[in-house]
């Protein structure tokens, strides 16, 4: 069974390809699987040993604001799940790290299985996207449709972001011919964004690269690495911009007249008229929010929105995480993450220019990347999307001790 569960955990995120109810199948046979194997107890140890960490800490007591804020929410079984479901993946990322560390060949077997099940999904979808879209509605059960795909591959492709940075470790650390999977399976992952003109998923792959770069400035001799990386950053930044202006300058032709923080072909208005509408919301309860994953709910998120009124000003959530956790869990919800966040990154950061791990470099650039895509994209308290998150962050994190042996 420990086997089986080190396969799970590594094949478990590109099976979204397959629907979130295949996703949420597989990860819950992987929580079994390590339940019923032998690996309980480094698991379990990890766990208690990780919560005793300024890290774990300042995470605990993140869940905890969260937990606190939900009492006051109008509806707060709906809030009270969101937040302790984020603990709960949490845990079982640690869980996993704890158990996959216990014998080098169980993170073998994750890495093999993300690569091959990720090769699979990519090539899968690249397919239905391209030549037979058939595929994608027999899969999901409604028949052997001709009928073309537009978004329906989006929420797969914004998973390129974080399942990128792995894939690449996993291939360095596996060597040979699993490197060249690695890489192809990326190319295939970085095709479905540009298909799905999924610009949240470019943004993230531009935070990837800034991140690279400020952490090879931490390690001597990394300062010319640093540079090309800074060199990229530039250029593709340019470019993307130049793009943006060329394809989305129409934007202003059909917003509403409005002072707006953004260039409407950067951000649009309906997004910004969004996030203008969540703050107001937090202002009705600016310490601790209206309630984890509720903020759709409030009477005034039913208007019409402005310049496109066929949707409400806050359709299901307000696309941007910050904007989110701060109408939802208040300054100290937000506070609290915040400073989560910053105590993972230095602590990463320490590690990293003490080691080297590549494994470091690639839990940054998921990090990075999905923080930033998050500020254009799902709603924070997504299931599927910060299991995904917590997932590969845990392949990246555990595969350290090999990708230091094989650096």
């Amino acid at each position: 069974m420990a086997y089986a569960f080190a396969a799970l955990i590594g094949a478990v995120v590109p099976m979204i390809v397959f629907g979130r109810a295949v996703f949420a199948a597989a990860l819950g046979f992987a929580v079994l699987a390590l339940v019923v194997s032998g690996l309980r107890r480094p698991a379990w140890r990890e766990l208690r040993k990780s919560s005793q960490t300024p890290v774990g800490i300042a995470v605990t007591v993140t869940i905890a604001a969260w937990v606190l804020s939900s009492f006051g929410s109008e509806f707060p079984w709906r809030s009270f799940e969101a937040a302790a479901r984020t603990g709960i993946f949490v845990a079982i990322g640690v869980l996993a790290i704890g158990a996959l560390n216990s014998e080098p060949r169980l993170r073998e077997v994750c890495l093999r299985a993300f690569i091959i099940v990720g090769a699979g999904a990519a090539l899968l979808a690249v397919v239905e996207m391209t030549i037979a879209p058939e595929l994608f509605w027999a899969l999901r059960l409604k028949g052997w449709l001709d009928q073309p795909l537009h978004s329906e591959l989006k929420s797969f492709s914004s998973l390129a972001v974080i399942v990128v940075p792995s894939l690449i470790l996993a291939g360095r650390v596996l060597r040979g011919y699993w490197m060249g999977y690695a890489v192809a399976t990326s190319v295939a992952f970085s095709f479905l964004v540009w298909e799905n003109y999924n610009r949240a998923a470019i943004a993230g792959f531009l935070a990837i690269v800034g991140i690279l770069a400020v952490f090879r400035l931490l390690r001597s001799g990394g300062r010319r690495s640093a540079a090309w990386l800074a060199g990229i950053l530039a250029v593709g930044s340019l470019s993307v911009a130049v793009w943006l202006e060329a394809v989305r300058g129409m934007m202003r032709d059909i917003a509403p007249d409005a002072d707006w923080l953004f260039p409407l072909w950067l951000v649009d208005f309906q997004r910004q008229t969004i996030w203008k509408q969540a703050l107001e919301i937090w202002h009705k309860a600016p310490w601790f929010g209206v309630g984890p994953n509720t903020i759709n709910f409030d009477p005034s998120a039913a208007r019409p929105l402005p310049g496109n009124e066929s949707l409400h000003i806050i359709p299901a959530h307000p696309h941007n995480w910050v904007v989110e956790v701060l109408a939802e869990t208040g300054i100290i919800g937000l506070a609290s993450l915040l400073v989560a966040l910053l105590t993972l990154s230095l602590h990463l950061a320490r590690r990293y220019r003490a080691t080297g791990s590549l494994c470091i470099l690639a839990a940054m650039a998921v990090m990075a990347g999905y923080w930033v895509s998050g500020l254009f994209n799902f709603s924070f308290w997504s299931a599927w999307w910060q299991a995904a998150f917590v997932l590969t962050l845990t392949i990246a994190l555990s595969a350290e001790d090999t990708s230091t042996a094989n650096r």
